[in-house]
C-alpha cells in the first residue's frame, strides 16, 4: 500500500484527530448511555420519557462544607431538548411559581397528574402500586417522585393538559443530619419551552433547600429524605449558576455555589 493511498484513506477516518476533552467524553458517554437504555416506543400520546444522564453525586454539610471523597457528582448539563420548544407546553411553564404548593394526589389536579405520570411510566393495574413522594405543583405543572421499589425511582413532571415526562433517578441515600446531596441536574427543551431541574437527598435536620439560579429563587420541596426543584429559563447547559442554601431545623443556614458543587466531581 503506497504512502499516497494511506494519506487519502486517512482523510476518510472518522476518528477525531485530537484527543477528546473531558467535557466531550462526558457528552459522548451520556449520549451512549441514553441510547442503550432507551427501550421505550418512539411515540407516546401522553408525553416523553427521558432517561437519567450519566450521574455522579456530591454533598456538603453545615459542619464541614463540601464533603470530599463521595461516590458521585451530577454531570454538567442534561439531555438534549426538543427543537423549537420542549416536552411541556410553554404556556404551562409560564405559570411557574418559585414556591411550590403541596399536591394532593387523592383528588382533582393531583389525581390527574399522578395518572399522567403513571401512564408515561407504562404502569398497568397488574403491577404493584408505586409510592408517590415530593408531590407538588408550581402553577399548572405538577412534579413528583414515583417509587417502584427499594432501588427503582423516577422523577416526573406533568402539565395540566395531560402531557408529561419522566426520568429515572437514584434512590435516596443516607447522609449526615445536616447534609445535602446533589444527585442530578439538567435542562430540557429550548426557547420558551426550556426548564431546568435539580434534586438530591437530605439529612434529617434539613428543613429547607433554596436554589438561586439565573435571577430566580427556587424553594425546593423537601420530603422523606429528598429534595426536588425545577424552574424555567435557567442555564441552558443545566448548571446551577448561583447557590444552593440549606436551612436546618434550628434555623442555621449554609450556602454553597453551583460551581463548588461541580468542582467536587471525582476524576
Amino acid at each position: 500500500m503506497t504512502d499516497d493511498l494511506l494519506a487519502r484513506l486517512a482523510k476518510l477516518d472518522a476518528a477525531p484527530r485530537t484527543e477528546p476533552t473531558a467535557a466531550e467524553i462526558d457528552r459522548e458517554e451520556t449520549l451512549l448511555r441514553t441510547v442503550l437504555s432507551d427501550t421505550e416506543r418512539p411515540a407516546r400520546s401522553v408525553g416523553t420519557t427521558f432517561r437519567r444522564p450519566l450521574v455522579r453525586r456530591t454533598a456538603f454539610t453545615l459542619a464541614g462544607g463540601l464533603a470530599a471523597g463521595l461516590a458521585f457528582v451530577a454531570v454538567a448539563g442534561g439531555l438534549p431538548g426538543l427543537g423549537g420548544g420542549g416536552p411541556l407546553p410553554s404556556s404551562e411553564l409560564a405559570s411557574w411559581t418559585p414556591t411550590p404548593n403541596a399536591l394532593d394526589i387523592s383528588a382533582g389536579k393531583g389525581s390527574a397528574a399522578e395518572k399522567t405520570c403513571l401512564e408515561v411510566a407504562g404502569y398497568t393495574p397488574d403491577k404493584p402500586s408505586p409510592t408517590i413522594a415530593n408531590a407538588d405543583v408550581r402553577g399548572k405543572v405538577a412534579s413528583m417522585i414515583v417509587i417502584w421499589g427499594k432501588d427503582d425511582a423516577s422523577y416526573c413532571l406533568a402539565a395540566s393538559d395531560g402531557t408529561g415526562l419522566m426520568m429515572a433517578i437514584d434512590p435516596t441515600v443516607e447522609v449526615d443530619a445536616d447534609a445535602l446531596t446533589l444527585d442530578t441536574l439538567g435542562a430540557r427543551g429550548s426557547d420558551d419551552g426550556e426548564f431546568n431541574y435539580a434534586l438530591g437527598s437530605v439529612g434529617s435536620d434539613v428543613k429547607d433547600v433554596t436554589v438561586r439560579d439565573s435571577g430566580k429563587t427556587i424553594h425546593a420541596t423537601v420530603q422523606d429524605g429528598r429534595w426536588t426543584a425545577w424552574w424555567p429559563d435557567g442555564d441552558p447547559d443545566g448548571l446551577i449558576t448561583g447557590t444552593v442554601t440549606v436551612t436546618l431545623t434550628d434555623g442555621t443556614t449554609r450556602s454553597v455555589t453551583g460551581d463548588e458543587l461541580m468542582a467536587q466531581r471525582p476524576e
